[in-house]
């Protein structure tokens, strides 16, 4: 073997050995001290997937919640009528209750979904859409719902608005849909309320009343025409007003739910 030659086998050599050590690293990564493995991205992808991690380690445990609530819900049912449910609602509601580990207001409402799929009387009133509708749906949102279910369906409205003096077809609307509903539902966020309203309506849950319409007792708006954000409103508005329109309105409605929501939360949402 020439000079030449040899060169190339030492080249061929030390390529050989520092791809096997490469394939060592990745087969083996334990036999490499701990601190040469974790880099910037490793720990930043571990951390990104924490959470998913402690779903994983949790999911059991918000299964196991949600059998304790529908013991719960069904200890008053005669065993004979407590049945199987339809596996469309039941497998996709199961699956779903995983997510909501940290939450009791959504877990709650796919327990209730659960016990009333699992009852003779009420399996037949459990629509399918209801997985899906209640995915679609934030902590507040399953509380303000609770609250309109349980106040004759409905909760009153105000929108504001600025006229001119004496004109009945020119307006601006300043505040469309003001409800002080999620204050009294008790809301993480109340005054996001009119998102919540707009979420609900997409969903065919509620719906606004037509224009011109309002609720038969008129002492129900006394409290949106006298909050304080209202009153505060006003006055900053009426401190500003330089042309002619000078005059502020109470438009009085009110929100109501559906059809299709009054079943909704007679099966997910009131127990």
């Amino acid at each position: 073997m020439n000079e030449k030659e040899t060169g190339l086998e030492l080249i061929k050599d030390a390529v050989k050995g520092v791809a096997d050590d490469a394939y060592q690293d990745v087969v083996h990564p334990v036999a490499k001290p701990t601190g040469q493995l974790v880099g910037l991205v490793p720990r930043t992808i571990k951390a990104a997937l924490a959470p998913l991690e402690k779903w994983i380690l949790h999911r059991e445990y918000s299964v196991e919640e949600t059998k304790k609530l529908l013991e719960e819900k069904l200890k008053d049912v005669p065993a004979e009528q407590i049945v199987t449910p339809e596996a469309y609602v039941a497998v996709p509601a199961m699956q779903n209750i995983s997510y909501c580990m940290d939450n009791d207001e959504l877990r709650n409402l796919y327990a209730n979904l659960l016990a009333k799929s699992m009852t003779e009387v009420n399996k037949s009133n459990v629509h399918p859409s209801y997985v899906d509708i209640i995915k679609q749906l934030t902590p507040d949102e399953a509380k303000l719902l609770r609250y309109i279910a349980t106040n004759f369906y409905s909760a009153p409205l105000a929108t504001l608005s600025l006229r001119r003096e004496n004109s009945q077809g020119h307006y601006i609307t300043l505040y469309q849909h003001y409800s002080d509903a999620g204050e009294k539902a008790n809301c993480e966020k109340p005054f996001n309320i009119q998102a919540m309203f707009d979420n609900l309506v997409r969903l065919g849950l509620l719906e606004f009343s037509p224009k011109g319409t309002y609720l038969t007792n008129k002492e129900l708006y006394n409290p949106l025409k006298n909050h304080p954000n209202i009153v505060m409103l006003k006055a900053r508005i009426m401190a500003r007003i330089k042309d002619d329109y000078n005059i502020i309105k109470d438009e009085e409605g009110y929100v109501s739910l559906t059809e299709f929501g009054k079943q909704f939360c007679k099966i997910c949402v009131l127990d």
